[in-house]
């Protein structure tokens, strides 16, 4: 559904883009005489180029409707704005399933702590690889279906639209997709798993990621933005902030050891408490 919505915003971008495009035109020709080559500075003064900007967007929002580039655009919003908090909550609910529904202790004494605890990772692991392949799968198939939909629809005349993408351009994308639900999936299962309710965790790690801003490098969010910059580019109309200086290979380090800690903290606590009286 929210890839259906921004899929219909893109649409709707491109045409007021083109609309915008043919109604500055029409008044600068008729008001001051310019040809489209002048207006757009391909005439003999690239510095007298009114419509440039204008008809370089509306040449990208066009492009923003092919199916490759509609799908990275779909991925990188999801990875940055709804992904950590989809993954966050399913971290959080996943994992204190068995203690909800009183299977916690014949699990406990079946497979014991660090078998438990193990197989918790595991399998949040593969949830997020499965949820963020179809993500991409669904994002596709949407882009491609809006891309038949609309083809024509748009007038392109004097348009320089870019090419689409390849095949492999949204992997970049995919995967930092799946590195973002990894990190917030892990952090909601840490959260639940100490504090042993994930309705006291959601709300608070809501207000901490929409509300309160980026607090300096080695802020989570930061490093992963810092991973990202380097590898996407972002045409679609979303922009996110753009990160405090931190090399690449740095942040993903700190990022992982993070994490890392955060897991082994989380076992240790969750080792020591008795799973048998839940």
């Amino acid at each position: 559904m929210v890839a259906s919505v921004f899929a219909i915003g893109a649409y709707s971008s491109a045409r007021d883009a083109v609309n915008s495009l043919q109604r500055e035109w029409l008044f600068l020709h008729e008001e001051g005489g310019y040809s489209f080559e002048r207006a757009i500075g391909q005439g003999g003064d690239p510095s007298d180029a009114p419509l440039k900007d204008t008809w370089e967007f509306a040449s990208q929002a066009v492009a923003n409707l092919l199916p490759f580039q509609s799908t990275t655009n779909l991925l990188q919003v999801m990875c940055f704005v709804i992904a950590p908090l989809v993954f966050f909550t399913y971290g959080a609910i996943a994992v204190t399933r068995d203690e909800q529904y009183k299977m916690l202790k014949f699990r406990a004494v079946r497979e014991g702590p660090r078998r438990l605890f193990a197989s918790q990772v595991v399998t949040l692991t593969l949830a997020v690889t499965v949820l963020t392949t179809a993500a991409y799968v669904v994002s596709l198939l949407i882009s491609t279906v809006l891309h038949l939909a609309t083809s024509g629809r748009v007038d392109t005349t004097n348009l320089d639209v870019p090419a689409d993408l390849a095949a492999t351009g949204p992997l970049p994308s995919f995967a930092m997709m799946i590195g973002t639900g990894l990190v917030f999936a892990f952090l909601g299962m840490s959260a639940a798993l100490v504090f042993r309710r994930p309705l006291y965790v959601l709300p608070v790690f809501l207000v901490a990621f929409f509300l309160v801003p980026v607090l300096g490098r080695f802020d989570p969010r930061n490093l992963l933005m810092a991973i990202a910059y380097p590898h996407l580019e972002f045409v679609g109309g979303f922009l996110p902030s753009t990160p405090h200086p931190v090399p690449e290979i740095v942040a993903a380090l700190l990022l992982a050891a993070g994490t890392t800690v955060v897991l082994a903290l989380t076992y240790v606590v969750y080792s020591r408490r008795s799973h048998y009286t839940t």
